[in-house]
């Protein structure tokens, strides 16, 4: 956008982590150029245009028929600490967003972020986690790689096909063997030949055993979800059949991906002085944004980091200064000019990490030393990305618990939802408040 055309829009940044609970209906949250909308406002627009769009793909991919909200079974991921005003709140975002209707509140669910990324865990073969030498490019493989094998061909290697032709009905009876001992990965429901379907299962080789079997001996499994600013930690137990139930929630505030990109931040004040860089970020938000959007792709990494320094920046500062911009560098460490490029080394990068990784370390020992029978702890969420975080939690705490983290963690959380939206009970059904899926009329 220009300029004149920005300023007639409010950008909303981490806007979930700014609800206050206790004051919803009222609450604003402040836009980047410091005006204010109500909460309700902002989220039913964002959830409204998410509707939109999802109707938009699936009319695009449908060979006939039409679809609307309503045919749908819509579900929320929330944080664990929510409580029921956060999830009236947002039963009437959804609402006013069309996502639902008074009529049709049941097709409306909220799962937890944490229980939802564990279900998808639970169903990984053991190369469906990172490895501590896996780089970047292996985590962005294929959708599908490495995942529940759902192809009807021959599967490779040590695993066996075996073929069930069952009832529809028999079919879900099929998740509760779990409790024998059977092991399953993939299945494929092929077009049902008159009252039957055909569905494909793929056997687990033995290697492949990575999470289910702690069900045996009841191990349980703390669950980090490192998010862009808060991290949350929960312990969940498998029960019987596949479900999980949740033991224990608490949450760091503040110390997630984002307070790395603020410590970023405060290093580029350091080499380029408050003065210039709050006229630079007044004047040239965009290219802040662009700065900002490129440093969180490449911190990720774990080594030396190089970001394009804009030619706005650079004039700027030397006008400002009177000096050449490869002074600017000359007092900081771990910061250097390089043909156009800031570049950051890799001591410099992980000193962005040090706080978050010191609280978010002292935390799970508090949990750890509860006593609760632990026996992995899961990394999912955006943050978990971070090499950096990932083998500082390995050090800290292998081989007493293992530590493992899926690809693409931040999906973990969506799919996990996408299987809870078709199996709810895979999450404990006896719970104090049955609403806790099923929105409040």
């Amino acid at each position: 956008m220009t300029r004149e055309e920005a300023e007639k829009h409010h950008f909303f940044e981490h806007f979930k982590t700014a609800l206050d609970c206790d004051d919803l209906r009222n609450q604003k949250i402040k836009a980047a150029n410091n005006k204010s909308l109500k909460a309700l406002k902002v989220f039913t627009e964002v959830l409204g245009y998410l509707k939109d769009d999802a109707l938009e793909t699936i009319k695009a991919q449908a060979k006939e028929g039409e679809f609307t909200a309503s045919d749908f079974t819509w579900v929320l991921t929330i944080p664990a600490f929510w409580g029921h005003p956060a999830k009236r709140f947002m039963t009437d975002s959804a609402t006013q967003a069309g996502l639902v209707t008074d009529d049709t509140k049941d097709k409306l669910m909220f799962v937890l972020e944490s229980e939802a990324a564990l279900t998808w865990c639970l169903k990984l073969q053991s190369d469906g986690f990172i490895k501590q030498n896996h780089s970047r490019d292996s985590q962005d493989q294929p959708a599908g790689a490495a995942e529940p094998d759902t192809s009807c061909n021959d599967p490779a290697g040590s695993q066996e096909a075996v073929q069930f032709t069952v009832e529809p009905e028999e079919t879900k009876v099929l998740l509760e063997t779990q409790r024998d001992g059977k092991r399953y990965l993939g299945v494929d429901c092929g077009d049902p030949a008159g009252s039957q379907e055909a569905v494909q299962f793929t056997v687990e080789p033995e290697e492949a055993k990575v999470l289910l079997e702690t069900q045996r001996d009841g191990k349980r499994y703390l669950v980090v979800d490192c998010g862009d600013e808060n991290i949350h930690f929960t312990v969940d137990e498998v029960l019987e059949g596949g479900a999980t139930k949740k033991l224990h929630n608490d949450s760091k505030d503040n110390l997630g991906g984002k307070h790395v990109d603020r410590k970023f931040k405060e290093s580029l004040r350091e080499i380029f002085s408050n003065e210039v860089w709050n006229v630079y970020e007044e004047k040239f938000p965009n290219e802040v944004q662009k700065m900002m959007y490129d440093f969180n792709r490449l911190k990720h990494l774990g080594e030396d980091v190089q970001i394009s320094c804009p030619c706005n920046l650079v004039m700027l500062a030397q006008k400002k200064k009177k000096k050449e911009i490869k002074t600017f560098f000359g007092s900081v460490e771990g910061a250097s000019w390089d043909d156009g490029s800031i570049r950051i080394s890799r001591e410099k990068l992980k000193s962005f990490y040090d706080e978050s990784l010191q609280e978010i370390t002292k935390r799970l020992g508090e949990i750890l030393d509860k006593n609760l029978n632990i026996g992995f702890i899961v990394l999912v969420g955006g943050f978990a990305e971070s090499q950096i975080l990932r083998q500082h939690i390995t050090d800290q705490f292998e081989p007493q618990y293992k530590v493992l983290c899926p690809l693409r963690p931040q999906e973990a959380i969506l799919k996990g939802a996408v299987e809870l939206g078709r199996n709810p009970k895979l999450v404990e059904s006896k719970r104090k408040h049955p609403a806790w899926f099923k929105c409040l009329s």
